[in-house]
Order: structure tokens, then C-alpha cells, then sequence
């Protein structure tokens, strides 16, 4: 269909739905008048001819300066100077006409015969069939996108995928109708009808902006911009957050918000920059923005403040994805730390966004940022019970295996004071995820009680004791045991088992036969530039093993190792630093020979050495060091 579009002061003139060429207004007579007349006499002379079978000639016609055109005779149109580009004849414009009247009379007369129409109708037949092949194939690639989508959950490629689909076969029907009805001039007809009530429609000017008139069609435009803008913004932030924002060593659980706050400002600069091509006058509308910004202003002011709350999180990240935090109270693993609110989803599995300035205003428990929970179980109990032995079977109980509670730091059992009716006691245990608190709460206190039974340890409940004094009572009570024989009669005590055998907090023989066997340490010689450092192993390679093997956390295996030393188990090949956890080469002193230059010269038959500096089994404790354990693990009693 030539023609694309309507012209400011001119018309179309339009045979079978074809555009031929524009004219304008002449004299009196409007652009869209003259067009209607000679559109309404070219139907008619074509009407006519196909009734009487005869041809309609165009003939052009001089009367002095006046060139016009007629059809069968009859005047058609008149060339005027504003018909005419500066510098062209009238003739010459007249002439032009002519051939695209002439030409546009022999196709509508073509069209009409038995041989178009078959041949029409064979094309709009193939052009169906072309169109039902590709909306059966849109619609089985449709189908299959869903179920992808229905396996992998909720993935936005995906769904932009099936939305593409979706617009194919809009487009295919499209595409399908108007080549179909272009194929007929009757229907051709309806399809221009169509084609100009719709875009006078979308060419109405809708409202001001401004100095700014716009219509649908600018709407539209605005609106095609802005999708295309967004897609290009995710598409962008998606490469960023992959590939450019872990090269500068950003945290992965950080590229997230990164990305967002990015997105949000490109999207935000990109529709200012939509508007301002639109020709959206902002200048004029200053005054109003000003005013409208203040109340919103103070409407907004608290999402304001959580995306301030969401930038400050990126760079400070007081909490990260996967930790379990409480804010207020709410306890919960963080899911994902959003421009504006953070996802948290708690134990019950309700997933609560929490706005981003409470973690910044507030107070916030991070449980796994020290690496280490510690645990607390209390217990209390009966009156009269032997407090050492409740000792002993407790800390039985805190030693017993689990795969979720540390040896190191080593478990507790301690008396916490004189409740009502109960001696308050408790145990204390270190594990590494917070998340694990209910399993090994559940299994001390499952097998507190099963202990506590065993050895005959009553856990009351919540009593109060009444006293009776009687008069006379002890003797009556006194002379009825006499009656009976029995005045000497006692209750035959009740056996009670042994506590269970306690575990000293380190077993340092035990240790080091396992660090120095089979699975313990690789102890080899080793080369440093120039020499040789015969039967070593390393800072690193001790705690790896500590933390590993005895279940420690890295600070308790530093603090082991450096114990091991103080009390002359092994030392550094050089004697020149203390324990680190680092590539350090350290030597059992049991490892000593004679021939070792950088040896120490302390003979080893032992182990650690009987001549050792530090003779660990001499020591009057244990444990090498005069030295709380929860003092040295950073851990605050309460």
C-alpha cells in the first residue's frame, strides 16, 4: 500500500485502496474537499467501465495555462501551483498524474477478472496454510517453554521467551490478515478505511505537556522506548553482575544489590532521556515537580531511606546471603538483600521482607559471623543431690559424640546457683552452624534425662514443702517398731551405679600418637632455598589437622598448637617463632636426630624429649597452660 501517511494540508487520492499521489487545497476548496470529489468520479469512471466492458482513458487537456486531466471526457482535476514543486511545469506534474491514474484504472480492472480472482484466491489459500503451519510450530514451542518453566521453577528468560512467542503469533495473524484482504480491492478497501480511522485516531492529540501535544502515537513511541530500554537495562546488569563485578573482587552474595541499584539508575537517567526526546518540556513544568516532589517527599521518605539502608549494606555488609541473623524479632536466613528490603525466611519456612534501614538503625544478631555458636542447655536438679557427680554425668553427656558439637573448645558442665525447689545447673557446647541449635539441643537433653535416670538423679518439679508437728508423734511411731520387732529397722540403700568416666578436655597422649601415625601429619624432609630440614611438617598443615581430626575451630587448633609447644612436644626446626598457622617448619622433638644441623640440642627419646626444655608430663596441668579455656576462645561468660 504506497502512501505512508497523512501530510499537513494535504490529501490522498485513493483508488481500490492504493494511494496514488497528494494534492492540496485550491482556491476555496480544502485539501481533504478536492480529494473526495475526484476520489468519489475516479470510482464511479471505474465502476462504469467495468459495467459496459470499456476501458476509461485519461487524456490531458491545455487550455492556455491551465492543465487538468479528464476521463472519458468528463474534467477530473486541475494542476494548480500548489500541486507543482518551484520550477516545474504544470504540464510536466499533469503528465505524471496521467501514467499513475492510467495505470491504477488497469490494475483495478485486472483485478476483477476470473483469472485474478482464481489466482488470489490460490495464494490466500497457501498464505493460510503458511500461517497455520507457523502458529502450530509457535504453539508447540510454547508448550515446551512451559514445561521447562514448570520443571525449573519461575526462570525470566524463559518467561521473556514465552512472551516473544506470544507476540509471534499476534504477528503471524496480522501479517496473515492484511496480506489476505490486500489480495481483493473490496476488502482492500475496508483494510485502508481501517488503516486511516486508526491513525487519525492515534494522531489526536490526547493532552499538553507544556509546551508539548501528545497524542497516542507519542504514547505509544514512549512506551515501545521504554520496554525496549528495560530490556536492554536487564540485559546489561545481567553481563555486569557475571562478568565485570567479580573482577574487582566483589562478594558474590553482593553482585546482586550491585546490580540493582545499577539498574535502577540506568532506568532512571534512561526515561529522563526518553521524555526529553519526546520533547517533554521539564522546564515548564518546574514548578509543578517542585510542589509534587514535597509531598511525595514526606510520603516517600521511608523507601528513601531503606534504598540509602540498601547502599550502605553493600559497602559495610553487616550481614551476607546464607547467614542467620535476627532483627528485632525475627530470626531467619537471609535469602537475598534487595535495593529496598531484605528476604528472610525463618525456621518455619515464612519468608518476611524486612526493610533494609532496621538493619542498619536497629540491632542485629549475626550468628555466623564468628564461625562459632555457642550453646547453652540447662537442667535442673532435686534438692540433696551429689553436686559433683550431677557434674560428672553432665559433662558425660556434653562429651558424648555428635557430629555438630567442636571438641575444641571443649564442652562444659557448671553449677549456675540455688534455684526455689532445684540446684540450677547447665551445659555449654560450641558448634559452627547456628542452624544446628535444635538437633543437638534435642540430643543433650534427650540424653540428660537418660543419664540423670540412670544414676538415680531426680529432676523435681515445682514444689513447696509443708511441715506438721504433732505432738507425741515420734513416740507412738517409737513404741508401734518395738511391737513389732523392729525398732532398729532401717531402708536398705538403693546402689547407686558410678558417674560415667569423664574425658580430660585434652587428651594430649592420644593426640599425638594419632598427629605422628598413619593418618596423622605428613612429617618429611623439606627443602627451604638451600637446606634441608629433615623430619618437619608445617604451622598450616597442624591446624588443618586439629581442626579436622579434633574437631576445633581454627583459633582453638592455634591455641593447641601453641600449648604443644610451651609444654615441649614439638618446636620450630629454628627455635625462632612461636606457633603460627602459617608454612612455619616445626619438628616433634620424639623426631630429633644428631645429624640434624638446625636441630635443637636437646636429645629426644621420648616423646617431647626427656631432656626436652618443657617436659609436658611433668606439668602440674593438664592442659600445659594456667589458663581459662572459654577465656581463651574469646567467649564472654554469663
Amino acid at each position: 500500500m504506497p502512501g505512508s501517511g497523512k501530510v499537513a494540508n494535504k490529501a490522498p487520492i485513493v483508488l481500490d485502496g492504493y494511494e496514488l499521489f497528494e494534492v492540496e487545497a485550491a482556491g476555496n476548496v480544502s485539501a481533504g474537499e478536492r480529494a473526495r470529489q475526484i476520489n468519489q468520479l475516479l470510482q464511479e469512471k471505474l465502476d462504469r467501465a467495468i459495467a459496459t466492458d470499456t476501458p476509461p482513458e485519461v487524456t490531458l487537456v491545455q487550455e492556455n495555462d491551465r492543465v487538468s486531466l479528464q476521463v472519458n471526457d468528463r474534467h477530473l482535476i486541475s494542476v494548480t501551483p500548489s500541486d507543482m514543486m518551484p520550477g516545474q511545469p504544470s504540464r510536466e506534474q499533469a503528465q505524471l498524474w496521467q501514467n499513475e491514474i492510467q495505470q491504477a484504472l488497469q490494475r483495478a480492472r485486472r483485478e476483477r477478472t476470473p483469472i485474478y480472482r482464481a489466482w488470489a484466491i490460490k495464494m490466500a489459500l497457501i498464505a493460510s496454510g503458511v500461517a497455520i503451519a507457523l502458529q502450530s510450530l509457535w504453539f508447540w514451542l510454547q508448550r515446551r517453554l512451559r514445561r521447562q518453566k514448570n520443571q525449573h521453577g519461575e526462570l525470566i528468560k524463559t518467561s521473556w521467551k514465552i512472551l516473544a512467542l506470544i507476540l509471534l503469533q499476534v504477528a503471524t495473524w496480522l501479517i496473515f490478515i492484511c496480506y489476505v484482504t490486500n489480495l481483493f480491492p473490496l476488502s482492500r478497501r475496508w483494510l485502508y478505511r481501517t488503516y486511516i480511522l486508526l491513525r487519525d485516531l492515534f494522531s489526536a492529540q490526547i493532552f499538553t505537556v507544556g509546551e508539548r501535544a501528545l497524542s497516542l502515537n507519542n504514547l505509544l513511541l514512549i512506551g515501545v522506548m521504554a520496554i525496549a530500554l528495560i530490556f536492554i537495562t536487564n540485559s546489561f546488569t545481567e553481563v555486569l553482575k557475571a562478568k565485570i563485578v567479580p573482577l574487582v573482587g566483589v562478594n558474590r552474595h553482593s553482585q546482586q544489590a550491585i546490580a540493582s541499584f545499577i539498574r535502577y539508575g540506568l532506568l532512571f537517567i534512561g526515561f529522563l532521556l526518553i521524555l526529553t526526546l519526546s520533547g517533554v518540556d521539564f522546564s515548564s513544568l518546574a514548578i509543578v515537580i517542585s510542589v509534587l516532589g514535597v509531598g511525595i517527599g514526606f510520603g516517600l521518605q521511608n523507601i528513601v531511606k531503606d534504598f540509602i539502608s540498601g547502599l550502605i549494606m553493600i559497602f559495610e555488609r553487616p550481614i551476607q546471603v546464607g547467614e542467620l541473623v535476627q532483627v528485632g524479632d525475627f530470626q531467619g536466613l537471609v535469602q537475598r538483600i534487595g535495593p529496598r528490603v531484605t528476604e528472610m525466611t525463618t525456621i518455619d519456612r515464612i519468608t518476611i521482607m524486612v526493610p533494609n534501614s532496621r538493619f542498619i538503625e536497629g540491632e542485629v544478631q549475626n550468628w555466623n559471623r564468628t564461625g562459632l555458636t555457642r550453646l547453652k542447655v540447662y537442667v535442673d536438679v532435686a534438692y540433696g543431690s551429689d553436686m559433683q557427680r550431677v557434674h560428672d554425668i553432665l559433662l558425660a553427656v556434653a562429651q558424648l559424640p555428635h557430629p555438630e558439637i567442636l571438641r575444641h573448645p571443649p564442652p562444659k558442665a557448671q553449677f549456675r546457683g540455688f534455684g526455689d525447689s532445684a540446684l540450677n545447673f547447665r551445659i555449654v557446647v560450641f558448634i559452627r552452624d547456628p542452624l544446628k541449635q535444635p538437633k543437638v539441643r534435642t540430643h543433650l537433653l534427650h540424653h540428660m534425662a537418660l543419664y540423670l535416670e540412670q544414676y538415680g538423679i531426680q529432676i523435681p518439679f515445682p514444689q513447696r514443702d509443708l511441715h506438721l508437728k504433732l505432738p507425741g508423734l515420734e513416740e507412738v511411731t517409737d513404741t508401734w517398731l518395738k511391737q513389732q520387732g523392729r525398732e532398729n529397722w532401717q531402708p536398705s540403700p538403693v546402689p547407686i551405679p558410678e558417674p560415667p568416666k569423664i574425658q580430660p578436655e585434652y587428651n594430649w597422649e592420644d593426640i599425638i600418637q594419632r598427629m605422628r601415625g598413619p593418618e596423622g601429619l605428613s612429617i618429611r624432609d623439606r627443602r627451604y632455598g638451600l637446606k634441608v630440614f629433615s623430619h618437619c611438617f608445617t604451622g598450616t598443615e597442624t591446624v588443618d589437622w586439629l581442626v579436622k581430626h579434633e574437631q576445633a575451630t581454627r583459633d582453638e587448633a592455634i591455641m593447641m598448637g601453641q600449648m604443644m609447644l610451651d609444654m615441649g612436644i614439638f618446636h620450630h626446626v629454628l627455635d625462632e617463632h612461636e606457633f603460627e598457622d602459617s608454612p612455619l617448619f616445626y619438628r616433634f622433638y620424639a623426631d630429633e636426630t644428631p645429624s640434624d644441623d638446625e636441630a635443637s640440642t636437646y636429645p629426644a627419646t621420648t616423646l617431647g624429649g626427656d631432656n626436652a626444655p618443657h617436659r609436658w608430663r611433668d606439668r602440674p596441668d593438664e592442659r600445659g597452660m594456667e589458663k581459662n579455656t572459654e577465656t581463651d576462645s574469646t567467649v564472654i561468660e554469663d
